[in-house]
């Protein structure tokens, strides 16, 4: 058993405890995405958005870039790298770091990205600007990308909900390397996100009113 195998069967009932989260249309993971890879995209609020996903989604490794300060611990080099992540180097362009992601998705498995490219440390629904690595990566290997939204920010032992939307591509923009083409797919995603969180809502309103109404009370819906 790999090292990260071993952690995960250790850390999955702690995190399912403290952070029970239901995933809504696993499927699309499952059935449409892990045999063909492609790019996971989430909206990120804080550590526990990869732990749950590791939890329940990612059972063998987690194709995650990750800040390359984080390994600098002998230990932690070692671990990050049996769990699959990749070390990239913020702030400049780091070639190395983009020939791992290109051979993580032409070898037909799946890379997770933030494309806020850091948290939402205010648990808003409202996203950043997304950072256009996503959708350069996916016009690049012209592999599809799928959408998951977290419900509201994580609170130990409250429950949450992870909705996955349907995945798509970006195929209109294929062949096309213009700074213009990378901007405009770039919003496509951005919108496919907000596309998913208009959808998560709506399931959370119909399945769990209380929880919903609760974090419209709070301020966290869109129109805020």
């Amino acid at each position: 058993m790999s090292l990260y195998r071993f952690c995960r069967c250790v850390a999955k009932p702690f995190v399912a405890m403290l952070w029970p989260t239901k995933i809504i249309n696993k499927e699309y993971f499952f059935e449409k995405m892990l045999p063909e890879g492609g790019i996971v995209i989430c909206n990120h609020y804080a550590i526990q958005d990869t732990l749950i996903q590791i939890g329940q989604l990612y059972k063998k490794e987690i194709h995650v870039l990750a800040k390359a300060e984080a390994f600098q611990n002998k230990f932690a080099n070692k671990f990050l790298r049996s769990c699959g992540a990749i070390p990239i180097k913020r702030g400049e362009a780091d070639i190395e770091a983009t020939k791992a992601v290109l051979t993580v998705l032409r070898n037909n498995k799946i890379l997770s990205m933030y494309p806020e490219g850091t948290r939402n440390k205010a648990g808003t629904e409202q996203m950043r600007e997304f950072k256009q690595g996503c959708a350069r990566f996916a016009l690049k290997t012209q592999k599809p990308i799928l959408p998951m939204i977290y419900f509201k920010k994580h609170k130990t032992f409250h429950r949450n909900y992870l909705y996955i939307g349907e995945p798509f591509d970006l195929s209109e923009f294929y062949g096309d390397r213009s700074q213009d083409a990378f901007e405009r797919a770039t919003q496509k995603v951005y919108d496919k996100m907000v596309e998913t969180r208009e959808l998560c809502n709506k399931w959370v309103e119909e399945n769990n009113p209380k929880m919903f109404a609760k974090q419209k009370k709070k301020g966290l819906d869109t129109e805020k």
